[in-house]
């Protein structure tokens, strides 16, 4: 989202302290996002993780990598957002999660109602800020996912309604694809990893201490990189009655589908035995991650 020359001095101060984890552009000197350590692995722990991005502080080089990671995020969530609001115009959208509010202020300038929710309440000032500069109405709800409860605070039902990112940090994230389920009245957007199997499959990685919930008991404390199947996935959707599916097609200008630049699957001689190269490649994508998709459950 871009925000040069929408912002006022006094709320580019702001916009440098509220802002950080999704794709803005402040101004021709400053942006901010994730995208840039996803793509270059550039740090393990969340806490040194860069999120603002002066200009100044970087080479030339590492300038250039930084725009163009925040760029592909960019266009890859205006295009998913844009996609949902031709599909729903008018109607409400409801982001679990929403972080900065990226989602919910982008869904208002597609012509829609936006509504986010996560546990920060200072989301609610940066939503706030986002709709003073860009003229939207967008509504911040402080609540979260109570993974000991399987349930949240969220009152009413809402068109379509988004869990991009979170699933892969949730330890119960079949309860919480049913909870989703209570919470849309036509569709549910997911977006994350995926593991490209039709056997009915969860996975967890070890819970990391930096992504939070890490002082949690088991299982509660899996915070890192929960997946489930692709058969899994489409069973919960269909016995939701969200029978309705459709993927959305991953561009080359997006983030690449493992996100990380240097991770490039490979296949095995082609040679062997299928069963045999099917289960490498299931055990690789187990241990290492699984690519990104977006997809579209509408009833």
């Amino acid at each position: 989202m871009d925000l040069r020359d929408k912002l006022s001095p006094a709320q580019l101060d702001r916009a440098c302290q509220l802002l950080d984890y999704q794709p803005f552009i402040l101004s021709d000197d400053l942006q901010t996002g994730a995208a840039y350590s996803w793509m270059y692995n550039t740090a393990v722990a969340r806490s040194q993780t860069p999120m603002l991005f002066d200009r100044r502080q970087w080479t030339h080089e590492e300038w250039d990598c930084i725009t163009d990671a925040n760029a592909r995020c960019r266009r890859m969530y205006d295009m998913l957002i844009s996609e949902i609001a031709r599909r729903y115009p008018g109607g409400t959208l409801l982001d679990l999660a929403c972080n900065n509010g990226y989602f919910p202020v982008k869904s208002e300038l597609c012509g829609m109602q936006g509504v986010g929710t996560d546990m920060g309440p200072q989301y609610e000032h940066s939503i706030s800020l986002l709709n003073e500069a860009l003229g939207t109405n967008a509504r911040f709800i402080h609540s979260t996912y109570d993974t000991r409860r399987h349930t949240s605070e969220i009152d009413g039902r809402f068109t379509v309604v988004v869990a991009s990112a979170i699933l892969c940090h949730l330890p119960d994230p079949l309860n919480f694809l049913a909870h989703l389920g209570t919470l849309a009245e036509e569709a549910i957007f997911f977006c994350g990893q995926l593991i490209e199997s039709d056997t009915l499959l969860v996975s967890y990685l070890p819970p990391q201490p930096t992504l939070g919930r890490g002082d949690m008991p088991f299982p509660l404390r899996f915070n890192s990189d929960v997946r489930v199947s692709r058969g899994l996935l489409y069973y919960g959707f269909e016995e939701m009655g969200f029978k309705n599916l459709y993927e959305l097609p991953w561009r080359e200008d997006w983030l690449p589908p493992y996100f990380n630049v240097h991770y490039s699957p490979q296949l095995l001689d082609g040679e062997e035995r299928p069963d045999v190269l099917q289960a490498w490649q299931l055990d690789r994508e187990l241990r290492q991650g699984s690519k990104h998709v977006a997809l579209l459950a509408m009833r």
